[in-house]
């Protein structure tokens, strides 16, 4: 009696949401095209997905440009994305920040092992780890998802990557910089530009594909030798940017900041914070990340914490500010070096670095990620560390900050 009664209240529930959905959908088919744009343009990722299921004028708007790009010209709540390949399996989650509930998600492509190569507009490039050759844009949130034309597969290389969109190209362009040592460059590779030398130093090349053309090209020598450990690079005001390795730069020797413009293909040097005292030049452990836009520099101290330098202004070397001092923190959750091994994920990501600076919350805390722990909020009014976690949340993971989208890509 009891199983009947829950199969009929079952049965009522899903009829008198079959009945919402139909007044729903009723009522946005009828309302004016600008004002449905500008309704669905406000909601969150996942809000703005299900009203795509609900409503056929909303379905094939979804698949336009014009609620794509209003869309993500208003959102300004990130999510988060973890990638985890702890124990084996690669899987995905998101959680967004609105609404704190971790989600995992479906990859449609076939791929078993992957690595994220970086976020922009609501797109991922995921690159196959077993074949690197094999590259990926993929929504999370539409599931749109296409493989790129393949390019060279590099052997006995170090490679540094980076992807990005630039909104004056309109083009989404992914950076492949392969360092070579000379001694053991393949006979097929000594024909590109480039690698005509006989010296015991490391010689580049680096590809680029456009998604306009669809198509890759060698963009010749890079006139700098980047730290593996900056890519996938940090996409800022349309550039990418990366650490070198030491190296002489202005007089001194230090590492620098090297500039990769999406609009016109030039490598370009970026003077450093903290110039004065050299500390962002001379430490392995320095990188980089973008905060509300804002191209800033990780200087560490030497005990454990670190200072977070802001570009104020763009290309202005004076616009360099010291924003933020982080103090020392070991997280509580720290995980096992042996596990920490086991995930290339980390050796990845963090390689020499201790801790990435994520992003600045709404609340003003600076959200940061510890290698070999976890998510950590830091209150920059007190000072004091807080440990964050979720329910669902995987084991072992690579946070990035995405922004959740339409947006598709024509290859």
């Amino acid at each position: 009696m009891d199983a009947e009664k829950a199969r009929k209240s079952k049965k009522s529930k899903h009829q008198d949401d079959k009945k919402d959905d139909q007044i729903t959908n009723n009522l946005l088919d009828q309302l004016p095209y600008e004002t449905l744009i500008d309704i669905l343009s406000r909601l969150p990722i996942t809000s703005l997905i299900h009203f795509t299921l609900l409503s056929r004028t909303s379905n094939s708007l979804s698949h336009g440009p014009h609620l794509a790009n209003m869309h993500l010209s208003r959102s300004s709540t990130p999510c988060l994305i973890f990638h985890s390949d702890y124990p084996i399996q690669n899987q995905l989650h998101f959680l967004h920040l609105s609404d704190l509930k971790v989600r995992k998600i479906n990859t449609p492509f076939p791929i078993s092992e992957f690595t994220i190569i970086g976020s922009s507009n609501g797109l991922l490039c995921v690159i196959n780890t077993l074949f690197p050759s094999s590259i990926f844009f993929y929504n999370p949130f539409t599931r749109f998802h296409c493989e790129i034309p393949k390019n060279i597969n590099f052997q006995k290389h170090i490679i540094v990557y980076g992807f990005g969109f630039h909104p004056a190209t309109n083009d989404y362009k992914v950076i492949k910089i392969a360092y070579y040592s000379a001694l053991s460059l393949h006979p097929i590779a000594k024909h590109f530009r480039g690698f005509e030398t006989n010296s015991h130093s490391r010689v580049s090349e680096v590809e680029i594909y456009s998604s306009r053309s669809n198509t890759w090209k060698n963009r010749g020598v890079v006139p700098y030798r980047l730290e593996k450990y900056s890519s996938p690079g940090v996409l800022v005001d349309g550039r990418l940017h990366w650490v070198s390795r030491l190296g002489r730069f202005n007089d001194r020797v230090e590492r620098t900041i090297v500039s990769f413009d999406l609009a016109d293909d030039s490598f370009r040097m970026i003077k450093n914070p903290d110039s004065s005292s050299r500390g962002f030049g001379r430490w392995v452990g320095c990188c980089l990340a973008s905060l509300d836009g804002y191209l800033c520099g990780v200087v560490p101290r030497g005990n454990g914490s670190f200072d977070v330098w802001m570009m104020k202004e763009y290309g202005v070397n004076e616009s360099w500010v010291k924003e933020y001092s982080v103090g020392v923190y070991c997280p509580v959750s720290m995980i096992s070096h042996k596990m920490e091994a086991s995930s290339h994920i980390w050796r990845n990501m963090f390689s020499q670095k201790l801790v990435r600076v994520l992003c600045v919350l709404e609340s003003g805390e600076l959200l940061l990620e510890y290698r070999g722990g976890g998510l950590v909020c830091y209150d920059l009014q007190s000072g004091s560390f807080k440990e964050v976690g979720f329910l669902g949340m995987p084991k072992l993971y690579q946070t990035m900050v995405h922004v959740g989208s339409l947006v598709s890509v024509e290859t």
